[in-house]
C-alpha cells in the first residue's frame, strides 16, 4: 500500500470514503512516529554532545573507536540475516507459530554469527586503542563492555523486527524514549561525578540491556520463545548469508573506512575525535533510517501489488532525497552554526563538517536503497559493490594523504559513490523482474 494513496478517476466525494480515511490513517501514524523520532533523537543528540563537550578529546577518541567497532561487531553479527528475517517475515508475521519460528532461528543464526565476528575483530579493536594511547587495564576493560554490550543487542535487533512488521508504532516509540531519556538523565548527572570513555560505553550497555526486557515482556504476547527454529527459514537465511558473507565484511569495514583511516595513519588522537564529533552532527539521519526501518521498509516488505509497489518506492526515495538536499544546504550556508553545538575544540572543521554531511547524505541514500532492495530480495549481484569499491579506491590512494582528516572524508565521499548506484541498477532490474513475472 502507498504512502498516499489518491482515489481513482471517477471518484469525487472522498470525504466518506475508504482512501480519505487510509490516508488520514496513513498521516496520523507517520506524523506521530516523526514527532516522538524527532524528540527522541534531539535527546540522543543532547547525549552525544554533552559527552563531546565534557571529555578530553583522548577519552572521546577512545569512545569513538569502541562504540565504531561495537556497531561493526553487530552488523557482522547480521550478514543476511536480517534480510531473511524482512522478507520471510513480511509473508508470515500474522502466523503466531510460524512467525516464533522465524525467531527463534533468526536469533540462533546472530548468536553464531556473533562469535565469528568476535574472533576476527575483537585483536583490531586492541589494536586501534592501543595505538591511540588507551594503556592495557584500559583497552582490555573497554573491550569487554563493547562486548558486553554486543550480546544484549544480538537478541535486540532479531526482536525489534517484531513490532516493526506488526506497525505497532507505539510500542517501538515506547521504547525508543525510555532509552533516549534514561541515558541523557545519567549522563547528566555522572558529568558533575566522573565520566571517561569506558564508563560512557557501559552506560550504552545498559540501556541496551533496558530496551531487550520491553522487546522481551512485548515479544511474548505475541510469539512463542521457546518455538523451534524452522529448516526452511534455515535454510535460506544461510543461503542469503553465505550469498552476502563477502558483501556485508566489506560494507561493515568500508562504513567505518574513515575512523580506521584515521586511527591508523593519524599522528595524533585528537584527528579520532574530530571525526567523531562530526559524526554526531549527522545523527540527523537516524531518524530517517529508523523511520524507514520501523514504518516504511516493512510498508514496502508488506506490499504485493506491482503497481502499488512502484509509487511506494518513488514516495520513499523522492522524501529522503529531498531531506537530504535541505540538510547538505543548511550545512553549506550555515557552518558556523552547525559547528558551534561541538564547542571551541572543534569550531575549525568547516569544511571538514561539509564533506561528512556529504558522506552521510550518500550513505543515507544508498541505505534507503538497499533497505527496500533487501526487503524484496533484489540483492544478487550486489557483489559486484566490492571490485567497484576496490576499484574506485586504489584510483583514489595517490591523491590521498591518510594522516589528513579532509584527505580520508574526501576518500571516503568518493568510495561511497559506485554503491549508491549499483543499489539504483538493482531496484531497476528487481522491478523489471516483476514486469516480467505479470507478463
Amino acid at each position: 500500500m502507498p504512502l498516499i494513496e489518491f482515489p481513482p478517476a471517477g471518484v469525487t466525494d472522498v470525504l466518506p470514503s475508504p482512501y480519505l480515511r487510509r490516508l488520514i490513517r496513513s498521516g496520523r501514524v507517520v506524523g506521530s512516529f516523526v514527532t516522538v523520532q524527532i524528540i527522541v533523537q534531539m535527546i540522543g543528540f543532547l547525549s552525544g554532545i554533552l559527552l563531546i563537550r565534557i571529555l578530553e578529546q583522548r577519552e572521546y577518541a577512545f569512545f569513538t573507536i569502541a562504540n565504531t567497532m561495537q556497531g561493526t561487531l553487530n552488523l557482522l553479527a547480521d550478514v543476511g540475516v536480517s534480510i531473511g528475517l524482512v522478507s520471510i517475515g513480511g509473508r508470515v508475521w500474522q502466523d503466531r507459530s510460524r512467525f516464533s519460528q522465524l525467531i527463534s532461528t533468526a536469533l540462533y543464526l546472530r548468536r553464531r554469527l556473533a562469535l565469528l565476528a568476535m574472533i576476527a575483530v575483537t585483536p583490531l579493536l586492541y589494536f586501534m586503542l592501543a595505538k591511540n594511547g588507551a594503556s592495557l587495564n584500559y583497552t582490555a576493560l573497554l573491550i569487554i563492555f563493547v562486548l558486553i554490550g554486543l550480546a544484549i543487542q544480538l537478541d535486540v535487533g532479531v526482536l525489534g523486527v517484531i513490532p516493526r512488521l506488526r506497525s505497532d508504532v507505539r510500542v517501538i516509540q515506547r521504547i525508543d524514549l525510555i532509552g533516549a531519556i534514561l541515558r541523557l538523565t545519567i549522563l547528566v548527572l555522572l558529568a558533575f561525578i566522573f565520566l571517561n570513555a569506558g564508563i560512557a560505553v557501559t552506560l550504552s550497555a545498559g540501556v541496551i540491556f533496558l530496551q531487550y526486557l520491553l522487546l522481551r515482556r512485548y515479544g511474548a504476547t505475541v510469539i512463542d520463545f521457546g518455538a523451534p527454529q524452522n529448516a526452511d527459514d534455515r535454510k535460506t537465511m544461510l543461503g542469503l548469508i553465505r550469498s552476502q558473507a563477502a558483501n556485508a565484511v566489506f560494507y561493515c569495514f568500508q562504513g567505518q573506512i574513515t575512523i580506521l583511516l584515521i586511527s591508523f595513519f593519524a599522528r595524533q588522537s585528537s584527528s579520532v575525535a574530530e571525526v567523531g564529533a562530526l559524526g554526531r552532527l549527522a545523527m540527523i539521519f537516524v531518524v530517517l533510517a529508523n523511520l524507514l526501518a520501523n514504518i516504511f521498509v516493512p510498508a514496502f516488505a508488506r506490499c504485493q501489488d506491482r503497481r502499488q509497489l512502484r509509487s511506494l518506492y518513488l514516495e520513499i526515495a523522492g522524501g529522503v532525497t529531498l531531506f537530504c538536499l535541505v540538510v547538505l544546504a543548511a550545512a553549506a550556508i550555515f557552518p558556523d552554526q552547525f559547528l558551534f553545538v561541538l564547542g571551541n575544540k572543534y569550531a575549525h572543521l568547516r569544511r571538514e563538517l561539509l564533506l561528512m554531511v556529504a558522506s552521510a547524505v550518500l550513505a543515507a541514500l544508498t541505505g534507503t536503497f538497499w533497505s527496500l532492495n533487501a526487503a524484496k530480495a533484489w540483492i544478487a549481484g550486489s557483489w559486484l559493490y566490492i571490485p567497484l569499491t576496490l576499484l574506485t579506491q586504489i584510483a583514489l590512494i595517490p591523491f590521498t594523504d591518510f594522516s589528513n582528516v579532509s584527505s580520508v572524508l574526501v576518500f571516503n565521499l568518493l568510495s561511497s559513490v559506485p554503491n549508491l548506484l549499483l543499489n539504483l541498477a538493482l531496484s531497476f532490474r528487481g522491478f523489471r523482474s516483476l514486469e516480467t513475472a505479470t507478463a
